[in-house]
């Protein structure tokens, strides 16, 4: 009994550092985005690419190195979840596929902020509805992000709007 309760008093730490660490990657992003001239750059790159390029900016290079940090973020991601699942598979990222999916749509796609908010809204719903109806958990997503749908078709959060 000792042993499983030190087992879920770790798990309920590394929740708390799990979360410090989230919102530490989510601020420097949405600071790096919003506020320096990479960021500007990279959005600006995304509207319009020959207009950047025809600045001067090498915009593939660019890219090359957002695609390396997503890779890195992504890496992050997999090593705090495989901390957390303290199991560490290749297959192990189908498990939340489709709640990243939800997140994303919900969200509003390419919306890093957006993102954010569907992430708390799929977690929150799963929370509830798993402790209130747990046969009805994943299934309660799927229709949060139609009703989601159906009242904004772009998602909570689009880039447009910004």
């Amino acid at each position: 009994a000792y042993r499983r309760q030190r087992q879920m008093c770790i798990r309920d730490r590394y929740r708390l550092v799990a979360v410090a660490v989230g919102l530490l990657v989510f601020g420097v992003l949405a600071w790096t985005l919003s506020r320096t001239k990479v960021g500007l750059l990279i959005r600006a790159g995304v509207q319009d690419r020959e207009m950047v390029e025809s600045l001067g900016y090498r915009i593939r290079r660019l890219f090359v190195g957002v695609f390396v940090v997503g890779s890195a973020l992504a890496g992050l991601g997999g090593v705090m979840w495989g901390l957390y699942q303290q199991n560490v598979v290749p297959q192990m990222g189908a498990q939340v596929n489709v709640l990243i999916f939800i997140v994303i749509i919900i969200g509003g796609l390419g919306s890093t902020g957006g993102a954010l908010i569907g992430a708390l809204l799929v977690g929150l719903m799963a929370n509830y509805t798993g402790f209130l109806v747990p046969k009805v958990a994943l299934f309660s997503n799927i229709a949060l992000m139609v009703a989601i749908l159906l009242w904004r078709p772009q998602g909570v959060y689009p880039v447009a709007n910004r």
